[in-house]
C-alpha cells in the first residue's frame, strides 16, 4: 500500500489528533501525489502562522490500534505547533526604549542606600 493510500485511509485518525490539540489548527499534507517514502509532511497554520512536520507513516498506519504510536505522533504536532506560537513575540517597545531602560535600571543602582549593619559597641 502506497503512503498515498494510507493517507487517505487514515484522514480520520489524523484529524482527531490535531484537533485534539487545538480545534483551530489547520493542517495539508504537502506533496500528496509523491508521498512513496516511509514518511509524509504536514503543513499546519494557526492565525496567520505556518509551520510543517514531518511524521511517519507507519506510525500513522497502526495509530489506530496502537495507543503509545498515536500518543508520539500526537506529540510531535503538539511540539511543532506550540514552537511556531513561541516565535512571534512582538516587541512593544522596540530596541532603542529597551536599551534606555536598561542603562537607566543600571545607573540607578548605584545610588541606592548601603545595607544597614549594626556596629557592636564594647
Amino acid at each position: 500500500m502506497t503512503g498515498r493510500e494510507v493517507l487517505k485511509e487514515n484522514e480520520g485518525i489524523l484529524r482527531g489528533v490535531i484537533r485534539s490539540i487545538d480545534k483551530n489548527l489547520d493542517y495539508a499534507p504537502i506533496d500528496i501525489a509523491q508521498v512513496e517514502g516511509p514518511r509524509f509532511t504536514l503543513q499546519l497554520s494557526l492565525r496567520g502562522r505556518q509551520a510543517t512536520v514531518s511524521l511517519s507513516i507507519d506510525d500513522l498506519r497502526s495509530a489506530g490500534e496502537d495507543v503509545v504510536r498515536k500518543n508520539s505522533m500526537r506529540q510531535k504536532i503538539k511540539s511543532t505547533r506550540d514552537h511556531m506560537m513561541d516565535n512571534h513575540i512582538p516587541d512593544v517597545l522596540g530596541n532603542k526604549t529597551a536599551k534606555m531602560l536598561k542603562d537607566a535600571g543600571g545607573a540607578q543602582e548605584s545610588f541606592q542606600r548601603p545595607t544597614f549593619r549594626r556596629s557592636y559597641r564594647r
